[in-house]
This record gives structure tokens, C-alpha cells and sequence, in this order.
């Protein structure tokens, strides 16, 4: 099969390649560039630093016939004003038998990324969180519509109990919680074949800077605005003020890679002069043009196949039969 696949790709070579290579048109690179605003960060010497945490996870598991030995890890990583690091996490091992291995571990996942940031609102001025709130939130709502969720059930996790304390803890923190997502192929902003990401980091001429934002209720994926006009429905309930969540695009140092970046947004607010805020904030903490607390959780959180195997050789289980061993040869 896989001399067939590479010879369905020698075949379909220039289609793929033009599909990899894609070039837009003059007017919308003209319209890309004209969303695009330049601006570097910087600290103003007269103001208090903010204090700033990072939060992120991983997982890994090893599947054997009729069971599963897993690791989930959540860390967190806090800068306070004068710079100094201080470190936080939680670590779960089991031995589970779920028929939705990757789907609750990764719901798991959320959860306690969830609980990482109830820790630290009140304690730090900026939590930035590895990923996007409103696939957080989707998640969330999904799981809680789903039944026979073992591992969940097992850790006593209640996936509409955590759903309700994020959306509260949006709706009460909206300038402290700012969520990083390092790849995306949403097409919220611009809805071309690629996803947005793609085209502000190839067409930007490698500046610092942002993109225009966007009201996330206002996104050419439906299902986005969808979610998003929930949550404006349901902060109304909360505060009586109806929030919303907002996206741009963030070069943080030249050359450096775009990331996505999603904000909660109180009415009336200028989102320019929050995101400018952001970017000055994290601009004495940017290794290689990314926040060094979600960097640094990010190298602390992920679990890697030879982290699980180590485990399981000390569980003496390294040679049972894996789920995934060929057994015809």
C-alpha cells in the first residue's frame, strides 16, 4: 500500500503542490497586508511589570489488549513583577479500559487546565492559556452531552459544573485571561482554502504587529459565531452585560511565527488599545517570539512515549500484548 501511495502522489504531484504553493491574488494580498498593523511592544520603565502565567498540559498512553496505562500532566509557570519563576502542577496515572481513550484524556486535559486557571486568577495579573476558548468551550459542551464517560465519571469530574465555572470565570475575569494558540486552521477572519494563520504568516513581510480584530460572533465559520453568541447570551445572565470574544493575530518579534490569539472583549471596549496592552505586557517575556511562561509550561506539561514506557517497565507491564502489534505476519 505504501508504494501505491507514493505513486498516487508522483501521479497527483502537481495538483498537491499547487494546493501546498498556493498563490492568491494581487488585490488579496493588497486586502491581507491592509489588515495587517504594525506595532512592537515594549515596557514602559515607569510602570509596575505584570505578573504573568502560563498554563498548559499533555498526555500520552499505551494501549494493551483490554486496557490502557496513561499520564496526564498540567503545569503552570508564573513570572511575578520582578521576574522570578515559580512552578505548579498536577500529574494523574492510571490503568483504564474506555472505548474513548483519546477523547477523554483530552477532555480531562481541559478540565484541569480549567482548574490551573480558578488557581491562579486572583493571584497573577495576566494567565495566559496554551490553546482557544472557544474550542475550550465546545469541548466542555460536548462532553457534557455525552454519557459512559468512564475516566470522567472515575475522577469525579463534572464536565457542566467545569463548562459553568469557565464561562463565570470569563465573564468575571474578561482582562485577565488571554488564550495562545500556536497552530489553527480556523478560517474565522478571512475564510480561504487555508486557514487564516497560514496567510498573515506568509504575507506580512515578517513584521511585529497584529491583525485587525475580530468580534468572533462576527466569524465566517458558523459554527464559531454560533458558540460565541451563546456565550454573549449566557455572560448577560451571569453580569448583565453581554460579552464577547474576539481574535487577531500576533507576531510578537520579527521572523518570528503568528499566532492566534482570542480575548474576552466588554462592550464598548477598544480592542486595538487591549491588544496593544497584551503585546507591550509580554514584551520583556518573548523567547524566539513567544511568551516564555507558556514556553516553559509547554516543555514541563508534554508527556513522550518514552516517559509512558518507563512507567510501564516499572509497572512490569512493558511486554504485555499492545493493542496495536501486528499478529499476522
Amino acid at each position: 500500500m505504501l508504494t501505491y501511495a507514493l505513486d498516487l502522489a508522483l501521479e497527483r504531484f502537481g495538483f498537491l503542490r499547487s494546493k501546498i504553493d498556493e498563490v492568491i491574488t494581487l488585490d488579496m494580498a493588497k486586502f491581507l497586508k491592509s489588515l495587517w498593523v504594525r506595532y512592537t511592544g515594549s515596557q514602559n520603565p515607569y510602570v509596575k511589570r505584570l505578573s504573568i502565567a502560563g498554563i498548559d498540559s499533555g498526555y500520552n498512553y499505551i494501549e494493551y489488549r483490554g486496557y490502557a496505562l496513561y499520564i496526564i500532566n498540567t503545569t503552570s509557570v508564573t513570572l511575578d513583577e520582578n521576574r522570578e519563576e515559580h512552578l505548579d502542577g498536577w500529574v494523574d496515572i492510571d490503568v483504564v479500559s474506555s472505548v474513548n481513550l483519546e477523547y477523554e484524556l483530552s477532555t480531562l486535559s481541559v478540565c484541569m487546565e480549567i482548574e490551573f486557571m480558578r488557581r491562579l486568577i486572583d493571584k497573577v495579573d495576566l494567565v495566559l492559556v496554551d490553546g482557544s476558548a472557544v474550542a475550550m468551550i465546545t469541548r466542555l459542551h460536548r462532553a457534557s452531552l455525552d454519557t459512559g464517560l468512564e475516566i470522567l465519571e472515575s475522577k469525579g469530574v463534572n464536565v457542566s459544573r467545569v463548562l459553568k465555572d469557565l464561562i463565570i470565570m470569563l465573564s468575571l475575569n474578561p482582562r485577565k485571561l488571554v488564550f495562545i494558540s500556536k497552530n489553527s486552521n480556523s478560517k474565522d477572519l478571512l475564510g480561504l482554502v487555508k486557514g487564516d494563520i497560514y496567510y498573515f504568516e506568509r504575507y506580512t513581510d515578517f513584521e511585529t504587529g497584529y491583525s485587525k480584530p475580530l468580534d468572533l460572533s462576527m466569524s465566517k465559520n458558523l459554527g464559531v459565531a454560533t458558540v460565541v453568541k451563546q456565550f454573549r447570551k449566557y455572560s448577560k445572565r451571569v453580569l448583565g452585560t453581554e460579552l464577547t470574544i474576539g481574535l487577531t493575530y500576533v507576531r510578537f518579534d520579527s521572523f518570528s511565527r503568528v499566532y492566534r490569539v482570542e480575548i474576552v472583549v466588554e462592550p464598548g471596549e477598544d480592542i486595538e488599545t487591549r491588544v496593544r496592552y497584551i503585546i507591550n505586557a509580554l514584551s520583556d517575556t518573548n523567547i524566539s517570539g513567544y511568551p516564555y511562561p507558556l514556553a516553559r509550561a509547554h516543555n514541563l506539561a508534554k508527556v513522550g512515549n518514552r516517559d509512558v514506557e518507563r512507567v510501564a517497565i516499572l509497572l512490569g507491564v512493558a511486554k504485555d500484548p499492545r493493542d496495536r502489534e501486528a499478529f499476522l505476519m
